[in-house]
């Protein structure tokens, strides 16, 4: 009976769970009308061909799209659909691979996720940016910020992500727990430092603190992953700054040493 009533109860639960991806899934012909056309619109950003963009951008947003830079994709991939208003409107999360023009980032891709918001106009699906989005960017509301989503993740039950707007937003993604460390000699102290960013970043320490032996467990942390500054204060060590640097994007953390 217990078996039974367990039974029951997982088969209630996962119902619930479910329940808005089930009463929420598109037609499909709404869908492969709205992937066709996502599709057909970043491809004229992947080959440069704005103009011809135009032609599936909703009334309302055209002299908005005139009036604002285009971004140039190397690639794109749809990740999330979110329907709204009974299938007529739809929140759109896409990862799209373009060129940061800042120091270091020469002739390097990432992978960066973008808003893009699509209604129902005239029988067709149109991409918009609302008023509030149209003080962000052009591609829609853009501040950095998780979830990160996988080519499996389902599009119905996850709220979208803000985006960010520039290049600056990658200063954030990595972080150092502090800049400044006192040690008495013969003294040690670690520091954390976390990657959240697309990819793989590269640390290295630059400057000496004299008497001061500084190590890194982890010179390539992924995204996600930690390293830690090791750093060891000699019988003759002395106060100083080192460096970490984060590349590509030469990215710089001063570490103030003070040795008492």
């Amino acid at each position: 009976m217990l078996r039974i009533t367990l039974s029951v109860v997982f088969a209630v639960s996962c119902f619930a769970q479910n329940a808005e991806e089930i009463f929420n899934k598109p037609p499909a012909d709404v869908d492969q009308a709205l992937r066709a056309r996502i599709t057909e619109f970043y491809g004229y950003a992947i080959t440069n061909e704005p103009r011809k963009g135009e032609a599936l951008v909703a009334e309302d947003t055209k002299d908005f799209y005139y009036n604002n830079n285009k971004p140039h994709f190397t690639h794109c991939e749809i990740r999330a659909i979110k329907y709204s208003d009974n299938f007529t409107k739809a929140a759109v999360t896409m990862f799209c691979g373009m060129k940061v023009f800042m120091l270091g980032f020469q002739d390097k891709v990432f992978d960066v996720p973008f808003a893009s918001n699509w209604k129902i106009e005239n029988g067709k699906w149109m991409w918009y940016v609302s008023e509030e989005q149209r003080r962000a960017s052009p591609m829609g509301p853009m501040t950095p910020g998780p979830p990160v989503y996988t080519a499996q993740s389902d599009p119905n039950t996850h709220a979208l992500p803000q985006i960010p707007a520039t290049a600056n937003f990658l200063y954030s993604m990595v972080k150092i727990e502090k800049g400044d460390v006192e040690l008495k000699r013969g003294e040690s102290a670690q520091l954390s430092i976390s990657n959240t960013s697309p990819g793989v970043v590269y640390l290295q320490i630059e400057g000496k603190v004299p008497g001061v032996e500084a190590t890194l467990d982890n010179s390539n942390p992924k995204q996600n992953e930690k390293a830690v500054l090791s750093l060891k204060a000699g019988d003759d060590a002395q106060s100083g700054t080192l460096q970490i640097v984060v590349n590509p994007i030469r990215q710089t953390f001063p570490i103030h040493v003070t040795v008492k």
